[in-house]
């Protein structure tokens, strides 16, 4: 048996470790984890100390690695909150700009159009494929993108999800498009060529069988008795997974990113990522081992080598750094209508960033001949630059933007002012503009955002960055006031996303086929006066004050209570366990249930109370 050398795997595992102690014990957020890993791996590599051979089993695990970051790139989409966002009908800019998939598509496709002109300019001064430079100038770097979307918490937001579809849709198509055009120079156009659409085929098969499999109750029982045993079913059959669809896109002879990117998607349909304990388990199996291994060997198979001509090269490699740069901005810029324009910028820069794909493109490009050995470096030289820069951008302009707001609520009242709690306790960024100053102190006490105004008008409206996807409340005490701020909001500035009051029995305030949505003060005043006569003592103790009592939603992350009894959890007296949600499966806890790491627990109590069971869970 052949002795296997375990030196390297462990100092990259130490470099793994140190790497994010040292940055956040500098506080040094603007350089993102995985450029420095991939900076140290050059460091350890052949061409410094030497110290991290690329021996097969090392690049086994590398490769490993790309496909489980993949993977789990495509499991944060959400799919089923996409297709149902999609416009029904007549389709307006709001509705485009408002959907994560259409404004993905659109950057793509936007980047390859400009990839065409840019790519025959460059032709006119520069020997090199027009149509190959095209297909390789949109490509994206998701193994860059998405560890740093994640690690700032945006995979979960709308930004994030813009990110991270743009990401996808330009790793298919790039593969797709790279397949076919080396297909056609090699072989003219064959059948062949279109085996891709096998991937479809298995995912739909996939889709419905494992849709049947889930209505099947013994294979429920199964899953659930055996997901935390010693077997881990779940994560064995996610594992078999993503082997399947790797298994079929090297059965096609296409790039193997595309199974694990469909796996991840198709995973994405049957777990709900908020309450699922896979999730958990995945992410510690991939970020902990398989994914730091990927990007430390990225440093270390840096061939140095090829810089050694760099000075002859610079005029390409500038070249190629202004089309990655321009054709990847430019488009993004549509980001601005929703999150506006410093916002945009820092996503177009992210973007721009190449690794894998870029990279493995040019060695095709290089065995078409295509591109000669000198353009292939410089192309690896650009992709290198620019993958190194555009993260270290991006966190400059992501963190220094301007102060947003999701939400805007116009009213200086009691209401505006609990409503607003409310939405902090959500952990939702919101603004209340009020003209009511005696107010004030309560914003100030509850330490809640406010912009205090003198005269509350349309050019308060107008001095706002009130964006597209932003939610406006209107809730002025004043009912020509809401009238006209609603009137001025969807008329002359075109926002549609507004909540207002209804003013009257026909809610005459605008015209009926407006989709706007309205609240009935009288409707849920009425609501509650019967809830006091109906349910009195329950209503007394929500009621109290807010401060008193709420219901909150708490995810158990803790180790040390998983899989133990809530019996066996000295939970705060002036709270209650309401009920307990684990994948689809929702039932009320008592004394027997076990806790598990993943599970959402709803809780009930006062400040301090919900505050303890935040310790006790997360």
């Amino acid at each position: 048996m052949d002795t296997i050398n375990y030196w390297p795997l462990f100092i990259i595992f130490i470099i793994a470790w140190i790497v994010p102690l040292v940055l956040s014990w500098l506080e040094v957020s603007k350089v993102p984890a995985v450029i420095v890993e991939i900076i140290m791996g050059v460091i350890m590599g052949p061409f410094v100390f030497d110290l991290i051979p690329d021996t097969p089993y090392m690049d086994f695990l590398a490769k490993t690695g790309f496909l489980f970051l993949i993977f789990l790139a495509g499991l944060e989409i959400d799919v089923s909150k996409m297709l149902s966002s999609l416009p029904r009908g007549k389709i307006r800019m709001v509705d485009v700009v408002s959907n994560s998939l259409l404004v993905a598509l659109i950057i793509y496709f936007g980047s390859l159009f400009l990839s065409l002109p840019f790519a025959w300019l460059v032709a006119q001064f520069i020997e090199i494929d027009v149509v190959f430079l095209t297909i390789l100038l949109p490509t994206v770097a998701l193994s860059i993108t998405v560890p740093i979307l994640k690690a700032e918490g945006e995979l979960s937001r709308k930004f994030g999800q813009i990110m991270l579809m743009e990401g996808a849709i330009a790793t298919i198509m790039s593969i797709i498009l790279i397949s076919v055009y080396s297909g056609v120079l090699k072989n003219g156009f064959q059948v062949e060529l279109l085996l891709f659409t096998v991937i479809f085929a298995v995912f739909v098969v996939t889709y419905i069988v494992g849709k049947r499999m889930m209505r099947v109750r013994t294979f429920q029982h199964l899953l659930y008795r055996l997901e935390h045993a010693a077997s881990q079913i779940r994560v064995r059959g996610t594992v078999a997974l993503l082997l399947l669809f790797v298994i079929v896109a090297h059965w096609i002879n296409t790039e193997l990113v595309m199974g694990a990117f469909f796996a991840g998607t198709l995973m994405a349909l049957f777990v709900n990522k908020e309450r699922s304990a896979l999730l958990f388990k995945l992410d510690g199996m991939s970020y902990g081992f398989f994914i730091p291994i990927f990007f430390i060997m990225v440093g270390v198979k840096l061939d140095l080598s090829s810089l050694a001509q760099f000075q002859d090269s610079i005029p390409l490699i500038l070249t190629l750094i202004v089309g990655f740069s321009v054709t990847q901005i430019l488009p993004a810029l549509i980001l601005s209508r929703v999150f506006g324009i410093k916002r945009a910028f820092a996503g177009g820069v992210l973007l721009c960033a190449r690794m894998g794909l870029t990279i493995a493109a040019a060695q095709i490009g290089l065995s078409l001949e295509v591109i000669s050995p000198a353009d292939n470096a410089s192309i690896v030289t650009a992709a290198i630059l620019i993958s190194l820069i555009s993260p270290l951008i991006y966190k400059i302009f992501s963190s220094e933007g301007e102060a947003h707001y999701g939400i805007y609520i116009f009213g200086g009242n009691r209401s505006s002012l609990l409503l607003a709690e409310r939405i902090k306790m959500h952990g939702i960024s919101c603004l209340t503009v009020l003209q009511n100053k005696d107010i004030i102190p309560e914003f100030e006490r509850k330490s809640i955002k406010f912009k205090a105004v003198d005269h509350l008008s349309t050019e308060t409206l107008d001095k706002l960055d009130i964006r597209t996807g932003d939610m406006v409340i209107v809730l002025t005490e004043n009912r020509a006031l809401n009238q006209e701020l609603t009137r001025h909001l969807k008329e002359e500035l075109n926002h549609h996303k507004v909540i207002t009051k209804k003013q009257s029995m026909t809610h005459d305030i605008i015209n009926a086929d407006s989709n706007l949505k309205f609240v009935d003060i009288d409707e849920i005043t009425a609501k509650y006066v019967e809830d006091m006569i109906v349910r009195p003592d329950s209503v007394t103790a929500l009621a109290e004050s807010f401060g008193m009592y709420r219901v909150e939603e708490i995810h158990i992350k803790r180790s040390d209570i998983h899989r133990k009894l809530v019996k066996e959890i000295a939970f705060p007296p002036t709270g209650s366990l309401v009920m307990q949600r684990r994948g689809s499966e929702i039932f009320i806890p008592h004394g027997d249930t076990h806790l598990l790491k993943g599970d959402v627990i709803t809780v009930i109590g006062n400040t301090a109370a919900l505050t303890q069971f935040r310790e006790l869970l997360e």
